[in-house]
């Protein structure tokens, strides 16, 4: 603990750690119950610790995962390049998932949700309500819509290659000498740094990808090529037809997750309630089935589920009931059921 007081010590006078500091902090931390009295403690000297280049951060948690972050780049740079699957926990877990907090779904998201599923595999699982901000261990980063889940290997030398189940948007780390792949179960996103959105939700009929800049090859899941994206360009591939086609996609349209929006532009009421249905971890009925093909136009941003009920009310002849959660025999409750109605 002396050696700790130390290390306070330093950063209440504004003084660079160093490597012997770093490697002591990550010893301390590995030890149950320390991460959190480390935390208390840089919150009680909060107003000193923090320095104007610090305020950004906030609050001390961001802080602290601001030194663990280079504890373990440090650690990195002092050790032999073959690295153990724990080392890349540790990384990853150290690695910030730092969920924006606009809705009150949002919550949260900490290393426990880094699940090691084989050999140097290892899996990011974003819960169904809380959409997740991931680094990666070559620089790449994003975010990973909520239910949605990404697994990778251990890089090697010739590619950076991840497996996606449902929507994430990539921020890739350019490297030249690795391409970055992302497979999903119909296609495959081939890239050397670039930014786009991958849609490959299971439940939905087709799955896309949104260009925002740089290029990507689009490549079928035996490595055939496909075609070439260009900015503000999107890739959709029809699951039933085994079919793709290239249209000018909208910014907006597949980037506002990200920032917390949901954006329903020219969709049928039907599409509008699986889009709700992810965005609020409802279920959604529509007991009319002539009501499912009715177009919808809406903006959603920090409103409740019941406020956008609401105003659906007053601009299509809809009416709603909630019922409420079921308690199941294992304690456990069913998701809020929305039946929407036609106005009789």
């Amino acid at each position: 603990m002396q050696e700790i007081d130390k290390i306070i010590s330093k950063l209440k006078q504004h003084q660079p750690l160093v490597e012997s500091d770093y490697k002591v902090l990550l010893n301390y931390l590995q030890h149950d119950g320390n991460e959190a009295e480390f935390k208390k403690t840089l919150s009680s000297h909060w107003s000193q610790v923090c320095d104007d280049q610090d305020l950004v951060l906030h609050e001390p948690d961001d802080l602290f995962y601001k030194i663990y972050h280079q504890a373990l780049e440090s650690e990195k740079d002092s050790t032999p390049k073959v690295i153990s699957l724990m080392g890349w926990v540790q990384r990853i877990a150290a690695l910030l998932f730092l969920p924006l907090l606009i809705l009150s779904a949002w919550n949260y998201y900490s290393s426990e949700n880094i699940q090691e599923l084989a050999d140097e595999v290892l899996s990011i699982q974003s819960p169904i309500d809380s959409k997740t901000r991931f680094f990666l261990p070559d620089g790449t980063q994003g975010w990973l819509q909520a239910n949605s889940s990404i697994q990778f290997a251990q890089i090697d030398n010739k590619e950076r290659s991840v497996q996606l189940d449902g929507e994430a948007f990539f921020d890739v780390a350019r490297n030249e000498k690795q391409p970055f792949i992302v497979s999903t179960n119909d296609f495959k996103v081939r890239v050397l740094g670039t930014r786009f959105n991958v849609m490959a939700d299971a439940n939905m009929a087709v799955s896309k990808v949104y260009l925002e800049e740089g290029s990507v090859e689009m490549l079928g899941i035996n490595n055939e090529h496909h075609t070439l994206l260009k900015p503000g360009e999107e890739f959709l591939f029809d699951k039933k037809l085994k079919e793709f086609s290239v249209n000018t996609g909208l910014q907006e349209e597949h980037i506002a997750w990200t920032k917390g929006i949901l954006l329903l532009k020219n969709k049928t009421l039907k599409e509008s309630a699986l889009a709700l249905e992810k965005f609020y971890n409802i279920e959604i009925e529509i007991a009319d089935k002539e009501l499912e093909n009715m177009p919808v136009y809406a903006k959603i941003q920090n409103e409740q589920i019941d406020e956008v009920l609401e105003y659906a009310k007053l601009i299509l002849p809809i009416t709603y009931s909630i019922e409420k959660p079921i308690v199941l025999k294992d304690g456990t409750f069913t998701k809020r059921k929305v039946v929407i109605r036609k106005v009789n």
